[in-house]
């Protein structure tokens, strides 16, 4: 089997300075063999890896899977939909890029964030870059940039065939899930089909209760690759996911629907000398259109109510590398537009809010990003770019015609008129250093400034209670990072901490918005320890906290001090482990109904749970693992997790004991 490299320009970024501290590449079994050019270091904000091997147990979604990933946390309304937080940012302050590709999710309630549209299964590999420290993945990213990647398929003239095929099923919610990815090509070309399905039912808390969490979902995607010239890739994509009958015991409606379609173009050539080296074009597009009601999925309470939405997003990006001398150059421009609509409809047929106005957000930015050898133990990487944002809303004048509204604009409620475009010109970067003390020691720090434009609902909301800004100014995060770091061949650690203060953050409170100052600090630590050539012992440590400097209260939705360790013991074909998930109380929070009028719906406590795995090879072409998540049974929330609104006025619970079993077959 010929390997594929996978040349990121993450990994181009690193592979300087890594090389002075680990010499071995890394192989990862999946059904396409991706060779490292060097494992991305500890205690660089930076994770990277198969999307398969994150976690043992099964999960629900994109979100779902960040969350085993130490300093990633997330808010949970139902089985699906877990909205990921990152030392303390969420929702738009995050990057998440889908194989190249943004996707916006089209519920204003967050039910669909854009990594509900990404299943695992269906993706080889997961980069998370932590805090601002590039700029070709767009503008914005303050908190953090998530890539879910596909890996370009490697054929040879003996082996033109490659797939994976795999079965779960997890007992507490009787969930099957079935996934399948196929593959056929030449050196010249390939054809490749990945496709996910996921059937749901209710889950049990620890407690023995029913929590409404069923959904159906499936994804399938279609992709394509032709070698056009020697130096020279053209590949083609579409990809359909779909969402059926969701239910969200945290929120005030249910989902029977949420489909997205997203195509992608790229080219990819290397050059044969000059001054590109590199030239990467992408360009993409993807709807998603997504229904939530009051009615079709529970008992009805109060007046039917729905809201047909939609998010379509259009955009590209033309990226260059070169080279000259000890310096690595990228550069290049990208660009993208969000179209996004949405209206709450009574039964009488009336609109009785716009939660979107027919909003277009456009972004058009241009960046360049270096990496320098200053010498044989200092790396230099900067990077600058400029964003031109254009907002417009269409509907701001359209009068509701029934609801308390009723006779009512946008405009209105906004108490200012917002037809007109606005426009903003944004300047963000970062200078990042590494130094080598020594052949085991490094230290590493990151200044950097991001430029986040309010989205679409900070800015026209308008409905009920919950009204947009037209006025906001975008958030600009400034960032210090320090960490030292540590490897070893048989240990490996690292220490970071960070500090962002913010002007003109967009704090929503009472469900407004408006523009304070705001801060965010915290530590995380990581550890690997090879204690036997059998035995390996992880932990991860994260800390974060978040202030309103205007008024000293705390801000909503930040995650309590949270500590993951695990022990694996790998023996020939048996590998086994038990990892134990602990979470501080949380009492630094700023309530929904209190003076500072957050979104945390209460302190939460704190909890401890333990989660065991096993996995057995019964040859090089079928696995069996199976495991049990919650061993003891816990009754517990994460503190992120939203109220639940018609039942016990607390926060939806995680699951209870669940066991799961998986079968996974390679060839």
């Amino acid at each position: 089997m010929k390997s594929s490299r996978l040349l990121t320009p993450l990994a181009l970024a690193v592979s300087a300075v890594v090389a002075s501290f680990a010499n071995a590449q890394t192989t990862i079994q999946s059904p396409y063999t991706i060779e490292v050019t060097a494992p991305i270091p500890l205690g660089g904000g930076v994770f990277s890896q198969p999307a398969q091997s994150i976690q043992a147990s099964p999960t629900s979604d994109g979100g779902d899977l960040l969350r085993a990933i130490n300093g990633v946390s997330g808010s949970r309304m139902g089985g699906r939909g877990i909205d990921p937080v990152i030392r303390g940012q969420s929702q738009n302050q995050l990057n998440v890029i889908l194989d190249g590709a943004f996707l916006y999710g089209a519920c204003p309630n967050r039910m669909d964030p854009p990594t509900t549209y990404a299943s695992p299964a269906t993706f080889d590999r997961v980069t998370l870059i932590k805090g601002n420290r590039d700029v070709i993945y767009g503008p914005g990213g303050s908190g953090g940039t998530v890539l879910f990647e596909r890996v370009r398929p490697v054929f040879s003239a003996d082996k033109q065939t490659r797939g994976e095929i795999s079965a779960a099923y997890t007992g507490n919610s009787d969930t099957t899930q079935l996934a399948a990815d196929l593959a056929a090509g030449t050196e010249d070309g390939y054809v490749r089909f990945v496709a996910g399905h996921t059937d749901a039912g209710n889950y049990k808390d620890g407690s023995g209760r029913s929590i409404r969490s069923s959904f159906e979902s499936e994804s399938y995607a279609l992709l394509t690759g032709l070698k056009v010239a020697d130096s020279t890739w053209l590949e083609a994509s579409v990809e359909q996911a779909n969402e059926k009958d969701v239910l969200f015991p945290g929120a005030g409606m249910d989902s029977p629907y949420s489909d997205s379609t997203t195509y992608r173009l790229k080219l990819d050539h290397v050059t044969q000398g000059g001054v590109v080296d590199r030239v990467r074009a992408e360009i993409y597009r993807a709807e998603v259109d997504h229904l939530m009601d009051n009615f079709s999925l529970r008992n009805q309470t109060g007046m039917r109510m729905r809201a047909p939405t939609n998010s379509d997003t259009t955009g590209g990006r033309l990226l260059l590398d070169s080279r000259l001398s000890n310096t690595d150059i990228q550069w290049g421009v990208d660009y993208q537009n969000n179209n996004r609509n949405a209206s709450a409809i009574n039964a009488m047929n009336a609109i009785t809010g716009i939660q979107w106005p027919d909003v277009d957000l456009a972004q058009t930015g241009v960046f360049v990003q270096l990496t320098h050898l200053v010498t044989e133990r200092d790396l230099l990487h900067a990077g600058a770019r400029y964003d031109h944002v254009r907002a417009k809303a269409g509907r701001t004048n359209e009068t509701f015609t029934g609801g308390m509204l009723n006779g009512q604009t946008p405009n209105d409620l906004y108490g200012v008129n917002a037809n007109n475009r606005s426009s903003e010109n944004n300047l963000s970067g970062f200078l990042g250093w590494t130094h080598s003390l020594d052949e085991q020691y490094r230290v590493e720090t990151t200044l950097s400034r991001s430029v986040r434009t309010a989205d679409a609902t900070e800015r026209y909301m308008a409905t009920g209670n919950w009204r947009g800004n037209p006025s906001l100014d975008p958030e600009k995060h400034h960032q210090l990072e320090l960490a030292l770091a540590s490897e070893t061949a048989d240990l490996s650690w690292s220490l970071a901490g960070y500090y962002n203060r913010i002007d003109d953050y967009i704090l929503r409170k009472n469900n407004r918005y408006s523009n304070i100052t705001a801060e965010l600090y915290g530590a995380e630590a990581d550890l690997i320890w090879q204690i036997t050539p059998n035995w390996q012992l992880s932990q991860g440590i994260a800390w974060v906290r978040g202030k309103n400097r205007d008024d000293k209260s705390n801000l909503s939705q930040i995650p309590p001090l949270s500590v993951t360790l695990g022990l694996t013991y790998q023996q020939d074909a048996l590998t086994a482990g038990v990892d134990w998930l602990i979470a501080a109380k949380q009492d630094q929070v700023c309530l929904a109904g209190s003076s500072c009028g957050g979104q945390d719906p209460r302190k939460t406590s704190g909890y401890d749970v333990i989660n065991a795995h096993l996995a057995y090879e019964l040859n090089s072409a079928l696995i069996l693992s199976a495991g049990v998540n919650n061993l003891f049974d816990k009754t517990y929330a994460n503190h992120l997790n939203r109220e639940d609104v018609f039942g016990n006025n607390t926060q939806v619970n995680e699951p209870g004991r669940s066991g799961w079993i998986k079968f996974t077959a390679r060839f």
